[in-house]
């Protein structure tokens, strides 16, 4: 009897379905980007570099501040001396506790039955998988779960009357802790915003509203202030991972219009993530292309949301609020302000689905009454489809969780889910050419610049798996047309002359450097000087 009773309270029900849909990952490896920010950074093995951490870039590359995922990292290292266990298990319980808060907050904001729905949608949502099945994805969690706990707690304490100095710091330390966890965490003032003038104080005005809003505010803009500043103190005034190499040369108006061919594919990860992959882009994403019918449906789709929120914004604005929340936490990795490192990716849509299903909760609260003035009958169709729609996102959830399981498998499927995608079969054909697998390797870098010839390492790794192979003389109009695109890109050119060299073409291999040092790049000068010594005597400057 003891179970029954048990499965009736809804946050055992909901970390349950978190719990089902996330264990088959407690087997995976370190996979991707693991491998860089975790298994290979030094910094995450040694728990007494903990100081070290915090004056530390995310990536070892420099970009990106997240100090507190890596403290996290460094913790779970120590403690299972590099198991690969003990970082997806925290994943997994990480996912769990966002899921309860989920729970808290939707129930504090919609009936029962309605927040109940939409909890377990969320514990089960398939786009979580890439959140939870690799490491890094721990950032994600993080951020979602401080950004819940935040909103929850706002509008508790608002409805208790206010927020006292003591509430309005801890909100703030919630809302720098999830900043320190990923830079989602700077949304978590507009989403407060969004709680008060949406969700609290029914029935009084804006101006009564913004009054007891602004002193929580103003320390929320303090608190982001302050982290943006330490964050140019230690990384320097850099923007970000900066921008995907789909965004060059793109006005901004350009930029936003081609946003929208990814609108739709935003709604099909909401409604129907039935086909997932770890990268999105172009081709498959036409950023560039000109007005087309993708552009246009996504338009179609923004106009259908706004006139969605006009209309529920007095019956039901939960779904304005979610909405909202969506936009809200989409933004920053939208390409419209500015340009990202990224076009899509199902990470980035972790804390926004939380809207979207707070959204679809506020729906429910509208259907369910028509539902039970039909009959039981009706509540109990309804009720057993969502049960399917639940047991089918934890059966899809837990198959994909298995994509990252480890590294070959994963750039295998890699290549099937995204063939319209180049930046898929680059990153393929990378890992390939590291573990000696040549034709493979090959296979992935011509289907890549088969693809997409906006970006120069294309060139560059289809050229160097035909050099590696000792076709040079394949490999030189591809290496060739790089240059052409991208005449001050080094590598592309050294990989020219090297097969130029290769081919017994000496002064069209010297031509090459010439046009380098030309351009700026003083790296050729040690090339002119091999294949040349009496010109490279001639740029030289007169001694005195």
């Amino acid at each position: 009897m003891r179970i029954p009773q048990l499965l009736r309270r809804p946050e055992v029900l909901v970390a349950l379905l978190a719990l089902a849909a996330s264990a088959s990952s407690l087997g995976n490896g370190f996979v991707y980007d693991d491998m860089s920010i975790v298994y290979q950074n030094r910094i995450v093995h040694n728990l007494g570099a903990s100081e070290q951490i915090w004056h530390t870039a995310y990536w070892p590359a420099g970009l990106l501040y997240r100090p507190l995922t890596i403290q996290l990292f460094a913790l779970q290292w120590a403690a299972g001396g590099g198991s690969r266990f003990v970082f997806h298990a925290c994943s997994v319980l990480l996912m769990i506790l966002v899921a309860l808060l989920f729970w808290r907050l939707a129930r504090r904001v919609l009936p029962h039955d309605p927040a109940l729905a939409a909890s377990a949608l969320f514990a089960v949502h398939p786009v979580h998988v890439e959140s939870v099945g690799n490491v890094v994805g721990q950032a994600e969690l993080l951020a979602a779960g401080f950004a819940l706990l935040a909103v929850e707690r706002y509008l508790a304490w608002r409805g208790e009357g206010g927020l006292h100095l003591g509430r309005r710091l801890a909100l703030a330390t919630v809302t720098l802790a999830a900043i320190a966890s990923k830079e989602t965490g700077y949304a978590i003032p507009l989403l407060l915003a969004a709680a008060e003038f949406l969700l609290a104080g029914k029935g009084t005005g804006w101006r009564e509203k913004y009054r007891a809003f602004a002193p929580t505010m103003l320390l929320q803009l303090g608190v982001a202030a302050a982290a943006v500043l330490v964050r140019i103190i230690v990384l320097g005034p850099t923007t970000g991972a900066g921008p995907s190499i789909a965004f060059d040369g793109l006005r901004t108006g350009a930029r936003i219009a081609g946003m929208l061919s990814v609108v739709p594919e935003w709604v099909r990860l909401m409604i129907w993530p039935a086909h997932l992959q770890a990268e999105y882009g172009p081709p498959g994403i036409a950023i560039r292309s000109v007005f087309g019918p993708m552009h246009l449906l996504g338009l179609l789709l923004l106009i259908l949301t706004v006139l969605l929120v006009l209309a529920t914004r007095r019956r039901a604005p939960m779904i304005p609020f979610g909405l909202a929340w969506f936009a809200i936490t989409i933004l920053p990795v939208s390409n419209l302000l500015t340009p990202s490192g990224v076009v899509l990716a199902e990470r980035t849509l972790f804390l926004p689905s939380a809207g979207a299903l707070l959204a679809l909760g506020g729906g429910l609260m509208l259907l369910l009454p028509r539902l039970e003035a039909r009959g039981t009958r009706a509540v109990r169709i309804a009720w057993a489809l969502l049960a399917a729609v639940v047991l089918a996102g934890i059966i899809r959830s837990s198959e994909r969780q298995l994509a990252w399981k480890e590294q070959a498998g994963f750039f295998r499927k890699l290549e099937t889910d995204a063939p319209r995608t180049y930046r898929a079969q680059l990153a393929a054909s990378n890992f390939y050419s590291e573990i000696g697998q040549y034709g493979a390797a090959e296979r992935a870098a011509r289907r890549a610049f088969e693809l997409y010839r906006g970006d120069p390492q294309v060139h560059e790794q289809l050229g160097q798996m035909l050099r590696r192979r000792g076709r040079c003389a394949d490999a030189l109009p591809v290496l060739a047309d790089g240059v052409r695109r991208f005449p001050e890109r080094t590598l592309v050119r050294s990989r020219l002359i090297e097969c130029t060299l290769a081919v017994g073409d000496t002064a069209r291999a010297l031509a090459l450097a010439v046009e380098g040092v030309r351009l700026g790049r003083t790296e050729f000068e040690s090339t002119i000087r091999r294949l040349d010594p009496h010109q490279a005597n001639a740029r030289s400057p007169t001694p005195p």
